[in-house]
């Protein structure tokens, strides 16, 4: 694994959340496991705290299911509202949105395409620049 590429994913995820007014923790565990980052805003006094688990992943290819169902339910087991799986590539994207599908067709309570998001490091960092141009043509 590289760890440089690790590194630098988590400081860009960072970056994203904090501008986005979330509260960034780092590799925490909320009973179940390590979370890589935990991002959490309340919005609204009266509703409850959201939080997002979001997962680095910084191999590139095939993930293995053991992984992504180790840290699905890092995250169920936790008070987290949604998983996060940041990627580096979209070969990599691709390889969990499968696994997720096939999950699904297993069928039960759980649907977990509805609780995972997948998303590529360049697709989080582009969709904060579109958003922060919209915001400031609204201004």
């Amino acid at each position: 694994m590289d760890t440089g590429l690790e590194e630098s994913m988590g400081a860009m995820c960072e970056d994203v959340a904090k501008s986005l007014g979330y509260k960034v923790e780092h590799d925490i565990n909320l009973g179940a496991g390590n979370i890589t980052q935990v991002w959490s805003r309340q919005d609204h006094p009266n509703l409850p705290e959201m939080k997002y688990a979001v997962q680095i992943l910084a191999e590139r290819g095939d993930v293995d299911p053991d992984v992504i169902t180790s840290n699905a339910m890092k995250s169920l087991w936790t008070d987290c509202d949604h998983l996060i799986f940041v990627v580096p590539d979209n070969a990599t994207q691709k390889s969990i949105q499968g696994k997720v599908r096939s999950f699904d067709a297993i069928g039960g309570f759980l649907q977990l395409h509805k609780y995972i998001t997948t998303i590529t490091v360049s697709e989080l960092t582009k969709g904060l620049a579109q958003a922060t141009r919209s915001t400031e043509a609204r201004a």
